[in-house]
């Protein structure tokens, strides 16, 4: 794997749009291949090829020169597309797109006299020298099997925003300069909370490392400038709106399976998949990794067990990066609406091939109308929560894939467990996070509370 695909993905051997017009030399032939063959979102280059086809074909169609192409000719291209009913949003990417290709081959922008539509014309990053390439494909080889795939995924595109943004203003991303970083944390500051700049610095740094550059994120300036950015913005974090037993007994209440022959398959998933929410306290990507094969109803002879409980391992999670695994309980309800949607789509038909479906691996299939997948995704997760918790609740707000898993936390919490014992329920190696998930119940039953709760109003 190269650093391009793994980062910034791209095409090496692409036939452009304008190789074989009469107009073009051989020289902006190559000069065209070799942009577009640069580092760039995969969508921003089917973008670029899309639109230059269009309007290689429009121009033939109209006897125009295509490149280099007249501002009168690209006029009258967006005129027949808003003719043609093409909305303003694809004016201004066919604008965009025509810019670029102009510029990539050498040629004036004949854009510059058309209306302005406001759309910048996105600049291909300058791609790092061939040793630095050489480092980042080693380490990245490495980080494919060491690092977890949501870390690997955040510093791809970690990379992607600072390269993008380093492309705008021709500045190279790697290796950076500290007045360049420093720049990006100004820029970006107005519109990102402290603990996503915090991560674009440690993204950087990181592929700085790897590639045996000096860290610019070292330097007094991008210091300062974080920290400015941190008083600035101030460094609380926006937390995912608590969904406890009384919200979660809500939405059960919408997905009740006294009719079974009633319920749709999606609601038995979705059921199932609160449950194990709720009494897992587990997070969305550890949810949806959960497999059949780890599941197990618990040992009739243990005394402390009730009747139709089980538990499950949690293979792998955000503080078990080593996989060593962990236990979760699971009630006699969540059990009870697992053996009911496993039932269920071990029956079920699979629209892709006309087959039954089968349980599959993991507990909690993707059911589209296109075909089951084998497994959701953390997004699905979400859409899940937020979605059911709304049509329990039309003025419900906030409620995110971390909602259970917060929720759980307070109501424990409410129940008397310290927090020793939430950290062994959430499976936290530090006590940060499940005091932030507690603080506002805490507060309430602090030192203070309770001592104003004793005394009698003062009267004046």
């Amino acid at each position: 794997m190269t650093i391009e695909a793994a980062i910034l993905p791209t095409a090496p051997a692409i036939a452009i749009p304008f190789a074989h017009l009469p107009t073009l030399s051989g020289a902006a032939a190559e000069r065209l291949r070799a942009a577009i063959a640069r580092p760039m979102a995969a969508a921003t280059r089917r973008a670029l090829l899309g639109d230059g086809r269009i309007f290689v074909r429009w121009c033939a169609q109209a006897n125009q020169v295509a490149l280099p192409a007249s501002p009168a000719t690209v006029q009258a291209f967006l005129a027949a597309a808003r003719a043609a009913g093409r909305k303003d949003s694809t004016l201004r990417r066919y604008r965009s797109s025509l810019a670029w290709w102009h510029a990539a081959a050498g040629f004036a922008n004949p854009c510059a006299e058309t209306p302005d539509t406001g759309t910048a014309v996105a600049a291909a990053p300058i791609p790092p020298d061939e040793a630095i390439l050489g480092r980042l494909d080693a380490y990245l080889a490495l980080a494919q099997r060491a690092m977890a795939p949501a870390t690997l995924r955040a510093l791809r595109a970690d990379a992607r925003v600072f390269a993008a943004w380093c492309a705008a203003r021709s500045l190279p991303w790697l290796p950076a300069a500290p007045e360049t970083v420093q720049a990006f944390v100004d820029d970006l500051g107005a519109s990102r909370r402290p603990a996503t700049v915090a991560r674009y610095l440690g993204s950087i740094a990181t592929l700085h490392r790897a590639a045996g550059a000096a860290n610019p994120c070292d330097h007094w300036r991008v210091q300062l400038a974080r920290k400015a950015h941190r008083q600035e913005q101030g460094a609380r974090q926006r937390q995912a709106r608590p969904l406890g037993d009384a919200e979660l007994a809500a939405i059960l209440d919408r997905l009740s399976t006294a009719d079974c022959g009633a319920v749709p398959l999606v609601v038995r998933r979705d059921r199932a998949l609160l449950l194990v929410g709720r009494d897992t306290l587990a997070r969305a990507d550890e949810l949806v990794a959960l497999r059949w094969t780890d599941l197990e109803p618990v040992d009739p002879d243990d005394p402390a067990a009730g009747p139709g409980e089980g538990t499950i391992l949690i293979r792998r999670s955000k503080t078990d990066q080593a996989g060593e695994g962990a236990m979760a309980w699971l009630s006699a309800e969540a059990m009870a609406a697992l053996a009911a949607w496993r039932a269920a789509i071990e029956a079920a038909v699979d629209p892709a091939t006309g087959a039954t479906a089968g349980a599959g691996t993991f507990l909690f299939r993707s059911l589209a109308r296109r075909g089951f997948g084998e497994r959701m995704s953390t997004a699905a997760v979400r859409r899940v929560v937020a979605e059911r918790a709304a049509n329990a609740d039309p003025l419900a707000a906030g409620f995110t894939g971390h909602s259970l898993r917060v929720g759980a936390a307070q109501d424990l919490l409410a129940a008397g467990v310290d927090l020793a014992g939430l950290m062994q329920a959430g499976r936290w190696k530090s006590p940060q996070m499940p005091a932030r998930y507690t603080e506002r119940l805490r507060a309430t039953r602090g030192a203070v509370a309770q001592v104003r709760r004793g005394r009698a109003p003062v009267m004046d």
